[in-house]
């Protein structure tokens, strides 16, 4: 199936709910967005939609936010990193856009599935059954670059901290190049741009990118990407399909430092 049937198939189930917000919304005509766990406030005057959707026998439910201009897809695959809902909306403000985001109940995974480990569609396979329906509803409102908003524990295990990633400890595949000059909560080991290519920090593109977020005080972690060994993360499906591709990762609650990230970000991209 082509992903323009897949994109079809997707928006035919969608429950259109109007705008989020009260009388400052652009339209209050119909039922606003709710979600179980996540103030959707935020996104007052942004157009809401749900997708709901059942896929290998896991019901999905994916909020998407349009602002109605042109710009980056902010993609948020965990439900319970609250801070990077915040992000999302003020990139929506500020850069246009849509976002796109779980949402499963303020868990970290859905029906036992981590949503980022669910990018199994297209030029990318993990060897299962395929997920073609949740990469569509992730992706379909378009736009680039593509920038997934995480926010983690502190630390990693190698680190003694309980998080899933660190710059002290890059993950396999990875290499870490933190920022001489970072402070305050640049300087924290689970503040970081994460980058991906095929040749990792030897791509000349990244490597630019990554001397210039250096420069400003962001740290950097650089995955080398090798598609026939993929974890179906969106920095995997990205380079896969040849998506501009980054990742703000900062410490949960650390809104005001990811907003900060992205705004670096957004000048270099």
């Amino acid at each position: 199936m082509t992903i323009r049937a897949l994109l079809f198939c997707i928006l035919a189930t969608v429950a259109l709910a109007g705008c989020v917000g009260g009388s400052d919304s652009a339209s209050n005509s119909c039922a606003p967005l709710t979600d179980r766990d996540d103030d959707l406030s935020a996104f007052a005057g942004f157009c809401g939609e749900e997708t709901n959707f059942t896929e290998h026998g896991v019901a999905w439910r994916i909020l998407t936010f349009r602002s109605g201009k042109r710009g980056p897809l902010f993609v948020l695959p965990h439900d319970n990193e609250n801070a990077a809902v915040a992000t999302a909306a003020y990139g929506l403000g500020r850069y246009g856009g849509a976002a796109t985001m779980v949402d499963s109940g303020g868990t970290r995974s859905n029906g036992g599935i981590d949503p980022n480990r669910n990018f199994d569609a297209g030029r990318l396979s993990c060897g299962k059954g395929g997920s073609p329906l949740f990469v569509a509803a992730m992706l379909a409102p378009g736009g680039s670059p593509v920038i997934g908003l995480h926010t983690n524990a502190p630390g990693s295990a190698a680190t003694g901290g309980s998080g899933h990633v660190s710059i002290r400890s890059p993950y396999s595949g990875a290499t870490a190049f933190a920022s001489p000059s970072a402070t305050g909560g640049f300087a924290s080991e689970d503040a970081m741009v994460i980058l991906a290519s095929r040749a990792g920090p030897d791509d000349g593109k990244t490597r630019r990118l990554t001397e210039a977020l250096n420069a400003e005080g962001v740290n950097v972690l650089v995955e080398t990407v090798d598609t026939a060994r993929t974890d179906c993360s969106l920095s995997h499906y990205a380079v896969a399909n040849g998506l501009t591709y980054a990742n703000i990762e900062v410490p949960h609650g650390a809104a005001a430092t990811q907003r900060a990230i992205l705004d670096i970000l957004m000048r270099h991209l």
